[in-house]
């Protein structure tokens, strides 16, 4: 979705669409696929028109010799300017044609640079995964593809998925039955009306209640943050406390207060991943200090205790239960975390 900045330029679209609808013009689209056994040969072309590459679905790589040595010649011996991926099961192209073509084509380009460059990315990944949701699963083999960055492809992709069209059952030629300048039309609407949709700001980080807040050392950061994005997977972005997540709020003097509020008072489960790096840290002694007193008020099923290593951590005894995750996988670990909050919801 184009950022707010941008809701003027898509007002001036939505009205140059409009007013180009208006004339009900002689314009077609129609999507042409292109596959290794068929290309139509027996098609007449109205004058103007012009043709596009939208993507390519090359097919399933297994990554054996053979699959590697035939991708790697394709690559090399495919003139992408002109024709893509050599090899590719299906190809699939945009046809427009009328008199209108010029025109048309430089006003969907205007359309289509309101988008950022990851938004682009998800209309091309977007376009593939529309396409691959009818086709019979694979057990092997990851599949390959590539999406053409024109602008205008970015726009007829954004265009046919708005319409549902991207995948009209595979016919090898599709005309889409409707005027180009009001399906553009339609989506700028539906673009300005999701821009209309403000969702609600979230609570400030001093009285947002977490579900989950995590209390480690950065030495296993990266461990750390595997488990963070698997449990905000299962649970929800803004229910874990994982403090890359909150760097421009954490910005502030005082800190200690509010990561103290955090762990003692905002979260439903706090989870410690307790080591030797944890028992040296100036800010795990911090979080620790609110932590142990957790237990003074008998809250101690609040806090689930996770080991890397066996070092001493004042404050742990061997009455204490906890979970050697050493050789456990961050999904493992995630998992067992979902499962103590889950029996503590009981």
């Amino acid at each position: 979705m184009p950022t707010p900045g941008k809701r003027p330029e898509l007002i001036r679209l939505q009205k140059a669409f409009e007013d180009e609808a208006g004339k009900f013009p002689d314009l077609s689209l129609s999507i042409l696929y292109f596959s290794q056994e068929k290309i139509p040969t027996d098609r007449t072309f109205r004058k103007p028109n012009h043709q596009i590459m939208l993507w390519q679905y090359y097919g399933q790589y297994d990554g054996s010799d053979d699959a590697t040595a035939r991708l790697y010649n394709n690559m090399q011996t495919s003139n992408f300017a002109m024709a893509g991926l050599r090899g590719c099961q299906f190809s699939c192209y945009a046809l427009l044609e009328g008199e209108p073509t010029a025109h048309f084509i430089r006003m969907a380009q205007r359309a289509g640079n309101l988008f950022s460059e990851k938004e682009c990315d998800r209309i091309k990944t977007q376009a593939i995964a529309d396409f691959t949701s009818n086709l019979p699963p694979s057990t092997t083999g990851k599949p390959i593809s590539c999406s053409n960055a024109n602008r205008l492809a970015i726009w007829l992709n954004h265009l046919l998925h708005h319409l549902g069209r991207t995948h009209p059952r595979y016919l090898m030629e599709a005309k889409i039955g409707v005027d180009p300048y009001a399906a553009s039309l339609s989506a700028i609407d539906a673009m300005l009306t999701k821009a209309k949709r403000k969702s609600p700001a979230p609570p400030a980080i001093d009285t947002r209640h977490f579900r989950i807040a995590l209390s480690f050392p950065g030495e296993h950061r990266p461990f750390v943050c595997a488990v963070a994005d698997h449990l905000k997977s299962e649970l929800g972005s803004d229910s874990v406390f994982y403090d890359n997540d909150y760097v421009a709020e954490l910005a502030r003097p005082n800190l200690d207060v509010l990561l103290q509020r955090i762990y003692h008072d905002n979260s439903d489960l706090v989870v410690v991943f307790l080591c030797g790096d944890y028992n040296d840290k100036e800010w795990c002694g911090l979080e620790w200090r609110a932590i142990r007193d957790i237990v003074k008020q008998r809250r101690d099923a609040t806090v689930m205790l996770l080991r890397f290593d066996q070092a001493d951590v004042p404050g742990v005894f061997s009455i204490d239960g906890y979970i050697d995750v050493s050789t456990w996988t961050p999904a493992k670990t995630a998992e067992a975390i979902v499962k103590r909050l889950r029996s503590n919801d009981a």
